[in-house]
This record gives structure tokens, C-alpha cells and sequence, in this order.
């Protein structure tokens, strides 16, 4: 006899937090391809499949659900950082491998797109600009922090200093890449960007 087994149904705080990733993923997916201001709730909500009511329940206005996307990008990136500090409590990282990773999490998606966006959009938005401005400190307080984690050869450099100086220029080729999309032609400049900090 064939034993059935019953399908637990979503509760209602799965339901709810399904409903908030979907808001979220669909503003961070807007931000990127049409820019911060041309993101609205109304294209949030159709991206989603949700109501505006569903939207306005959980995010009550638009700039909380912005505010909540820029929280969300920095919180993958703060997984993604995770990931590379590893278990090790002592310097085991070679501070080139931090550099390609850096690279990899400015390139090989639409995150570091959002967060442009949102930088830029903060200049002039009073309402946006605390929030960024608190998120991104903590952002690079936490990419600083991998340089406890890295060896570097030179003791004249502190390992937090370079990477800090790497996300800025990384940051640079990702605004550069609006107007002069040639990929190949930045990883060619951050390779010598690379032979000046490791002197090879």
C-alpha cells in the first residue's frame, strides 16, 4: 500500500517573506537595467506578480522599498565576503586571490550596477542618502576587514588599505561602463593595476 504523505502548506510568515523577496529581487532587477529613477512601484509590482496593496503592506512607501533593496545588496555582498574569510582565524588569504574576487562580484552580475545607481541617486536625495550612507560604511568596513585575513608581501602597505583603494577603482570601471562597455579592455587595466601593487 502506497503511503501518502501530506504536503505541508507555506505558512503565513513563508508567504510573506516569498512575497518580500520577490519585491525586492524584482527592484533590484529594475535598478539595473532602467536606472534608479526610472524604477517605480507600479513596474516593481507587475516585475513581481504582485498587487499594490501586497506591495504597500510590506513596504508602505516607495523610498522603503528602496532603502530596503539597498540593504539587500549589501547584505549579498556581505555573504559573498563571508564566504571568502573562510573559518580561518589567522591570515591564510593571499590578498591577489581578494583582488580577482573583487573583480568576479563587480562583473559577473547586476549588484554592484544597483549600488552605482543608488550612489549616485543619494547625492540629491536627502530621504536616500543616510540610509547609503550608513550601508555603504559598513560595506567597506567589511571589505577592509578581509585584509586581516590576507597575507601581503609588503609591510610598508596595509592589506585593508589596498583593498579599499581596489573596490574604489572597481567602482570606477563599473560607472565607466555605461558609456564604454568594453570589458576586456578593464580587466586589462586592472591587471596592471595589479602588476603595480605586487610588483611583479
Amino acid at each position: 500500500m502506497a503511503v501518502v504523505t501530506e504536503r505541508k502548506r507555506p505558512t503565513q510568515e513563508q508567504r510573506a517573506d516569498a512575497m518580500r523577496a520577490r519585491l525586492l529581487e524584482a527592484t533590484l532587477d529594475l535598478i539595473a537595467e532602467e536606472g534608479w529613477a526610472q524604477t517605480s512601484t507600479q513596474k516593481i509590482c507587475k516585475r513581481a506578480g504582485v498587487s499594490r496593496g501586497a506591495q504597500t503592506h510590506h513596504f508602505p512607501t516607495k523610498d522603503s522599498l528602496l532603502i530596503a533593496a539597498v540593504r539587500e545588496i549589501v547584505a549579498r555582498y556581505q555573504r559573498e565576503l563571508d564566504t571568502i574569510k573562510g573559518d580561518s582565524g589567522g591570515p591564510s588569504r593571499n590578498l591577489e586571490d581578494v583582488f580577482d574576487f573583487l573583480w568576479e562580484a563587480c562583473f559577473e552580475g547586476n549588484l554592484l550596477n544597483c549600488w552605482m545607481e543608488v550612489m549616485v541617486a543619494a547625492r540629491t536625495d536627502e530621504a536616500l542618502r543616510p540610509s547609503v550612507c550608513e550601508t555603504d560604511t559598513k560595506a567597506i568596513r567589511s571589505m577592509r576587514a578581509l585584509g586581516d585575513v590576507c597575507r601581503t608581501g609588503s609591510a610598508k602597505t596595509s592589506a585593508a588599505d589596498l583593498i579599499e583603494l581596489t573596490v574604489y577603482l572597481l567602482r570606477g570601471m563599473v560607472v565607466q561602463t555605461g558609456v564604454h562597455p568594453d570589458k576586456m579592455e578593464k580587466k586589462r587595466l586592472f591587471g596592471m593595476w595589479k602588476t603595480l601593487v605586487f610588483n611583479r
